[in-house]
């Protein structure tokens, strides 16, 4: 889900889910998953106030996973999304060092402009580079932002791990680039706001990534002013952590 101050935004993917294998215990729950090329990916408003009837509007067919940010300007909302062309789809069991990854779509940047008059949905890719895990200032979410933080694959095309993390300026265009390649394997950045900054950009940006050399795992501060400067921190662990999904930062301890 996307949020802006007057809208809950959905993207329902053309999948269908046949249950049945997964209940007989033949597969998993993934794997009852179908891609549907030849319907579109309905794009579903909601008005947060409940005032007005919710939308649907019908977009081009993709995967959406995850939402980077949006916002509302001049009668017409703009999502950033990670998007598909197809759902990446991968059998439980097959051996991923035998996966050949190019033909896996990859995952891109995509911005969605919805019209809210004229009931329709543009689309245009903002960044082909591999990448996932979208994050800005949480100041800005819902608003027009100019900063985000995402990582992205160390290779400029194709579909490949996430080995760095991109910097983008929406304003000015710059792209920085922090890279732990090529033994290191980056998971979710984090932003942190500096507790008086006033840029959107005053931070830490906090990166759980892999280092394959040693077998574990670090903790690597960032300014995210400057990723082209060296890391504030780098926390070596004792021991490597399995990747998950999302992390969260709160600057309240509620421990005993």
């Amino acid at each position: 889900m996307a949020i802006t101050p007057n809208y809950c935004i959905f993207f329902q993917n053309p999948l269908t889910f046949n249950p049945f294998p997964f209940f007989l215990g033949l597969q998993s729950a993934g794997q009852c998953l179908e891609f549907l090329p030849n319907k579109s990916t309905q794009v579903i408003l909601i008005p947060r106030d409940g005032s007005k009837a919710m939308k649907i509007l019908e977009t081009k067919p993709c995967f959406i996973f995850h939402h980077a940010n949006a916002w509302e300007k001049n009668g017409e909302i703009y999502v950033d999304s990670i998007c598909y062309e197809s759902f990446p789809k991968v059998d439980m069991g097959d051996d991923f060092r035998e996966l050949d990854f190019d033909s896996i779509p990859a995952s891109q940047l995509w911005r969605f402009k919805i019209n809210l008059s004229e009931n329709n949905v543009e689309h245009k890719l903002l960044e082909s580079r591999c990448c996932d895990f979208p994050n800005l200032n949480p100041n800005n979410v819902g608003k027009a932002y100019r900063y985000l933080f995402i990582g992205v694959a160390e290779q400029p095309s194709g579909n490949a791990p996430l080995q760095a993390i991109l910097k983008i300026d929406w304003q000015t265009g710059e792209r920085q680039i922090f890279s732990v390649a090529p033994r290191g394997f980056a998971g979710e950045p984090l932003f942190v706001p500096f507790p008086n900054g006033v840029n959107e950009d005053d931070g830490w940006l906090l990166m759980l990534m892999y280092d394959a050399a040693e077998h574990r795992s670090d903790v690597v501060i960032l300014d995210a002013r400057d990723l082209n400067k060296k890391p504030v921190a780098r926390l070596h662990l004792k021991h490597h952590i399995p990747y998950g999904l999302h992390g969260s930062f709160t600057p309240h301890y509620f421990g005993e």
